[in-house]
């Protein structure tokens, strides 16, 4: 799906209407140094937003998920990156308010594809049998697997992060049932019908953010570059660079009865840290009693056969779950 795209679009416009205000900078003595137009925002489906400003006298430049102004969701959405933001521009075109008066070239070059993306995030659904498992193979991925020739990951919160500094891009594993529970990402009230949650819930989302570098690298900063396939072929291209062929998670009937605190200590071990080194002397006794009561022995070696659990890259060796035949019945795809 195609979850943000940042981009410089060919439209004549009036630019006094496209300005929410201005950022200044003053020297010392108090000159002006310079100014800056902040981005308007304008408010599309659901209350989702996306931002719009002029650039040059025929060009605007937007930035924002064209998904979700089109719809008011992004739990799943389209992969046809032109087509989408041909609709969203579309859509700003009924705002009388914002001044765009495209001529028919202009038109044409936006339906066509034939104008400037300096960012998009791509990404991709997995269904695994809860929120638990989800957060469980997060978790797992996040404080164990690395990118290649970046190194380890960032856990932060329910999400993993790779290469999140990187100019060029990165990835980010998440629990979109978790996500549509914070504040700013919360489903609107009308969306909240009990296929939407499930969905939600059980779905392990990764998003790759592909920045101008990267863009241009591939030739890919022109959007008529894009086809039906480029976001999720880019996406698991990223994803192949994971390596965690050794790594494990819980299975769900395991993880389902272990506190959070055993949970960590089970999967440390499982991945062959020594708990007696990592945890205090009676930290260790505890937790061993604890465990004990499952079957678990982190005294010992964890085992070579490892029955309980199933290895990270196998949920990713499905294919993604795409868009769900009963959300085109209920109208909630653009």
């Amino acid at each position: 799906m195609i979850d943000w795209a940042s981009a410089i679009l060919p439209c004549k416009h009036d630019p006094s209407k496209l300005i929410s205000g201005v950022v200044m900078s003053f020297d010392p003595l108090g000159n002006n140094e310079w100014a800056v137009n902040k981005t308007l925002s304008v408010e599309g489906s659901h209350s989702s937003k996306i931002q719009i400003k002029s650039h040059t006298d025929n060009q605007i430049y937007i930035s924002g998920n064209p998904t979700k102004f089109l719809q008011g969701h992004n739990l799943f959405g389209s992969n046809d990156l032109v087509s989408i933001m041909d609709s969203c521009f579309e859509k700003l075109l009924t705002y009388d308010n914002l001044g765009l008066c495209p001529d028919p070239f202009q038109r044409a070059a936006i339906k066509d594809g034939y104008y400037e993306l300096t960012r998009v995030d791509v990404n991709e659904t997995w269904h695994l049998k809860n929120k638990n498992e989800v957060q469980a193979w997060i978790r797992a991925v996040g404080e164990t697997a690395t990118l290649k020739h970046r190194g380890a990951g960032q856990f932060s919160g329910d999400t993993a992060y790779f290469g999140k500094n990187s100019r060029r891009w990165s990835l980010k594993c998440y629990s979109k049932g978790s996500e549509i529970l914070a504040k700013g990402h919360k489903l609107p009230q009308e969306l909240c019908i009990p296929e939407m949650i499930e969905y939600a819930n059980k779905a392990l989302r990764i998003e790759g953010v592909i920045r101008q570098l990267e863009l241009k690298r591939r030739h890919l900063n022109v959007a008529a570059n894009w086809d039906i396939d480029t976001a999720e072929e880019l996406l698991l291209e990223y994803i192949s660079k994971l390596e965690m062929s050794d790594v494990y998670m819980l299975k769900d009937d395991v993880l389902d009865d272990l506190p959070y605190r055993l949970r960590l200590t089970y999967q440390a071990w499982l991945n062959g840290d020594d708990m007696r080194a990592i945890l205090s002397r009676p930290t260790f006794y505890r937790y061993r009693s604890q465990l004990l009561k499952y079957g678990v022995d982190i005294s010992t070696k964890s085992p070579k056969e490892k029955s309980n659990v199933i290895p990270l890259i196998r949920v990713l060796e499905a294919k993604p779950v795409g868009i769900p035949d009963w959300a085109y019945e209920k109208g909630l795809v653009a």
